[in-house]
């Protein structure tokens, strides 16, 4: 609790693999106490490579699973999470659908449109033959092509005339 001085302390106790902390006063002392003291000279101070001898030492890693947290409630767990009895009803409703059936609705944005010739992507398409094309050049070679080839381009993407 609070003490009438201003300073605080707080015990928390973890299993014996973890530890145990007092913390009091100001959080340089618990800084100080070896518990961040590795991240924090790491930090502040960077060696150079003429201090690496065979006598120098890394300071030891911290595993930071067993460093409280003091802004989180180690008491904590989530809620558990309930579904109510329609969501379980879809749900299983839904496992027996094949996976060749939709399950959303249709796009709202419009279809891509691909030239019929080069497969990039079709800005203008040709009112005489309705052949979608991409460029001027792919234009002059449509004009170019005989009315049998031009009903095979528009069989290929099922939009050719079907004469009887």
């Amino acid at each position: 609790g609070i003490e009438a001085d201003g300073s605080y302390e707080i015990e928390t106790t973890y299993s014996p693999s973890q530890i145990e902390i007092e913390e009091s006063e100001e959080i340089d002392d618990m800084i100080s106490n070896n518990y961040l003291t590795s991240i924090a000279s790491t930090i502040d101070h960077i060696p150079s490579t003429e201090s690496f001898t065979s006598e120098s030492s890394f300071p030891a890693p911290v595993n930071l699973h067993l460093v409280p947290r003091l802004f989180k409630n180690p008491y904590y767990k989530t809620p558990k999470k309930f579904k109510t009895l329609k969501q379980i009803l879809v749900a299983e409703r839904n496992l027996n659908t094949p996976l060749d059936v939709p399950t959303s609705p249709p796009s709202i944005k419009p279809q891509k449109k691909y030239c019929d010739i080069t497969g990039l992507e079709a800005k203008y398409t040709d009112p005489k033959t309705r052949l979608r094309y991409h460029s001027a050049e792919v234009y002059k070679e449509i004009k170019q092509l005989a009315p049998g080839v031009i009903q095979d381009y528009l069989g290929l993407r099922h939009a050719a005339v079907v004469l009887r």
